[in-house]
């Protein structure tokens, strides 16, 4: 079953990087063979601290299904589910490394998607700095890290993908949109939360759409938060949304969070605004304590350096800035995602973690405009 798997996992990553490779010019062929080797570079190493550090997630994942009575009495929302996901190859044989493999093939067929909506709309025989340099953020080794793991934000990342360019492919609501948004539910609950409020700001802000639609989709929208809300508050095992049931909450998360590792950031103590920053930006150097965190300290300040020269563009060029749907869409959801996990981010190791659910679509964003900007001189 190993072979079976491995083979055709290597004759899918091949042919996908080989159609890749065949339709583009010099520089994308370039960043298809880096994107190859850092994603399951990464996914090794990713490989290796699983089986070296063997208290994790992973490790936990593949154990729960390989010791479980029966395959339904995995389902259930996150990491459960993800158990019922993996069951029926963990239990006919199937190694954790295939695994790690086949995750990371999920994760390299999301970078394609970014990498071939980057390539569409210009020359690639022409070199544009801004282009090389957001493109390149895309590389960064930390994204491929978590990318390459076994776990619920390979297939979350996949899913967010996927939906954010269906938004510019298809102008109509499809049954896999559905079964892809169930799918999120079902992983991730909380993220589905914001990508759906997401999903509400930009169709209510999109010019294109007729008011009586807008009307109906407020209408559906409630009914949609009236039955994800207690979704919500089970997965989170909260009874009621009163002040004291809440503060309690985090409370217990603040004790979790002081157990579970030695970059612990205190969830009780801090302001929301901190933990933004958190999210987005550390590791800093100075709070940095592991070779990986120095490491993920330099990937973030070249992130925080293209950050502040694109707000300076932005605020410079904002009445002309023309954004394609999928570009608006993804800003809106990568914001949406990042105040969400914002609420309740703990841990460093964590944030670097969860910036795969949101950073890949701000670089998105980020490249289609300066490429707007260019094409305009």
């Amino acid at each position: 079953m190993n072979f079976i798997l491995v083979f055709a996992l290597v004759v899918y990553i091949f042919y996908s990087s080989k159609s890749y490779f065949e339709s583009h010019g010099k520089i994308q062929k370039l960043f298809v063979v880096l994107l190859f080797v850092v994603h399951f570079t990464a996914m090794g190493v990713a490989y290796h601290d699983t089986i070296t550090f063997p208290k994790n997630d992973a490790i936990s994942f593949y154990e729960e299904a390989l010791q479980a009575d029966s395959w339904w009495s995995l389902f259930g929302l996150g990491s459960s589910f993800l158990n019922f996901l993996i069951y029926p190859p963990v239990q006919s044989g199937v190694s954790l490394f295939v695994l790690f493999l086949l995750f990371a093939t999920i994760s390299y067929k999301a970078f394609l998607l970014f990498f071939t909506g980057m390539s569409e709309g210009y020359s690639d025989e022409v070199f544009i700095t801004e282009k090389i340099v957001i493109q390149a953020l895309f590389l960064l080794p930390s994204l491929h890290y978590w990318s390459g793991l076994l776990g619920k934000d390979v297939l979350v990342f996949y899913s967010l993908t996927y939906l954010v360019f269906q938004i510019k492919k298809e102008a109509k609501i499809k049954a896999q949109h559905v079964l892809v948004s169930l799918f999120l539910i079902l992983i991730r609950p909380h993220i589905f939360g914001a990508f759906f409020v997401a999903f509400i700001i930009y169709c209510l802000t999109q010019k294109d759409l007729s008011e009586r639609f807008k009307i109906q989709l407020s209408l559906f929208s409630l009914t949609i938060v009236s039955v994800l809300v207690p979704v919500l508050m089970f997965f989170i095992d909260i009874k009621t949304l009163t002040y004291k049931d809440i503060t309690d909450k985090f409370i217990e998360l603040n004790t979790y969070a002081m157990q579970a590792g030695n970059s612990f950031v205190s969830v009780v103590d801090t302001f929301y605004i901190e933990r933004v920053w958190l999210l987005l930006f550390r590791p800093l150097f100075f709070d940095a304590k592991t070779n990986y965190q120095y490491w993920t300290s330099m990937e973030n300040s070249f992130v925080l350096f293209i950050l502040l020269l694109f707000i300076l563009l932005f605020f410079r060029k904002f009445k002309s800035i023309t954004m394609g749907k999928e570009v608006k869409f993804a800003f809106i959801a990568a914001s949406c995602i990042l105040c969400m996990i914002s609420v309740y981010i703990y841990n460093l190791g964590l944030a670097s973690r969860m910036r795969l659910m949101f950073l890949p679509l701000f670089f998105y964003g980020w490249h289609q405009i300066a490429l707007f900007e260019y094409n305009k001189k």
